[in-house]
């Protein structure tokens, strides 16, 4: 589930980020739920974790992840993403 512009953001991420790039790129490679927003920026939810890619963002790595306790609290995390169109 990963799109052109998606590619290219991980291969753009610089030399002490990579290993967060190999991460990001198996949450999304074995994502449970992905959603793109009308507004562009896209997240996955994998086991506990949720991660989210600002569609406009002023530096180089758009990716923000967040690791929960649970699987439940994960996806109760990424449905509220879903359902938030202020700031998500």
């Amino acid at each position: 589930m990963l799109d052109t512009a998606t590619e290219k953001n991980l291969k753009k991420m610089v030399k002490p980020l990579l290993d967060n790039a190999k991460h990001y790129r198996k949450i999304m490679d074995d994502c449970d739920m992905y959603m793109v927003k009308p507004n562009g920026n896209k997240a996955w939810l994998c086991e506990n974790w949720v991660l989210l890619e600002w569609n406009y963002c002023s530096h180089s790595n758009p990716f923000e992840s967040w690791k929960l306790p649970t699987k439940a609290a994960a996806k109760e995390y990424f449905l509220e993403i879903q359902n938030n169109d202020k700031d998500y």
